[in-house]
């Protein structure tokens, strides 16, 4: 079946349902192969969405009065799925991602991202946390996002309202093959998709950031982390100092922007094919 098709015919609906409430048409029962080798049997049917957990350091910069700018640099991990499902144990493999945002916001109010990047890596299980890369995650990213919005309420010195929700929206501008596919034969890859002309992109999401006190922090973690920001100096973990470390953990769901685009769009595939149809009968 044409990808193409088979969006319309799966998100058209989901996409009118949600237009209304301005939220993204979420893609549900796809296949990850995080191993990337795009094998049959070898992928985790993912219902919903990927659990994600790290960590990220936030500067802050004020800019006058309760408004201040920020940037964001943070690596998260996912090595289960639809709240601790584990992977398909065939897999050898986990996802990884290194990111960086940038945003302004008020003290005390909302914080805004209003742009970054996002790497998603597929890397050896067990790596995560070594001297590779940065805490494990290195090599050529199977993925990349770029941040377009999202936001978060902030307490009155800039940290994230405890346990509250925090969305990162990114649109993919890279899916490599073999990893992302929307059937269980593992013959619709997401990645033509992406590069397809008509522009269907998805979005990244996460929940919950906390701040971590100095004597939870992982200082090796604090360190790569510091280090992969090029800031000079060393690294303070102090609000009081426009600097401190938070940790994340929430769900990386894949969605479809402006639902009711897509919706139109849909319709359209669909009226195109009823057109074709009634002319070969005729």
């Amino acid at each position: 079946m044409n990808i193409r098709k088979f969006l319309a015919s799966t998100l058209v609906a989901a996409g009118m349902a949600v237009a209304s409430a301005a939220q993204s048409a979420v893609v549900t029962n796809w296949y990850l192969d995080a191993d990337g080798a795009g094998g049959a049997g070898g992928a985790t049917h993912i219902t919903s969405f990927l659990d994600i957990v790290g960590g990220a350091y936030i500067v802050l910069t004020p800019t006058g009065g309760a408004n201040f700018t920020f940037e964001e640099w943070g690596a998260v991990r996912s090595t289960s799925h639809d709240f601790g499902l584990p992977y398909n144990a065939t897999q050898t493999r986990e996802l990884a991602a290194l990111f960086d945002a940038t945003g302004n916001g008020t003290f005390g109010g909302d914080a805004t991202f209003t742009g970054g990047t996002l790497n998603l890596y597929s890397i050896p299980l067990g790596q995560w946390g070594s001297t590779t890369g940065i805490f494990g995650v290195d090599g050529m990213p199977i993925a990349t996002f770029e941040v377009i919005g999202g936001g978060l309420q902030v307490n009155p010195d800039g940290t994230p309202i405890a346990n509250g929700q925090v969305e990162l929206i990114a649109k993919a501008t890279f899916l490599a093959a073999g990893y992302f596919f929307f059937d269980a034969g593992l013959t619709m890859d997401m990645a033509d998709v992406v590069n397809d002309p008509m522009g269907l992109l998805f979005g990244f999401a996460t929940v919950n950031a906390n701040q971590i006190p100095t004597d939870q922090l992982n200082t090796t973690f604090a360190d790569e982390i510091f280090e992969s920001t090029g800031l000079p100096g060393t690294w303070v973990n102090d609000p009081a100092l426009g600097s401190f470390f938070v940790s994340n953990n929430g769900q990386f769901r894949l969605s479809v922007p402006e639902p009711g685009t897509v919706a139109l769009m849909g319709i359209g595939l669909l009226g195109l094919g009823l057109v074709r149809r009634r002319r070969v009968q005729r």
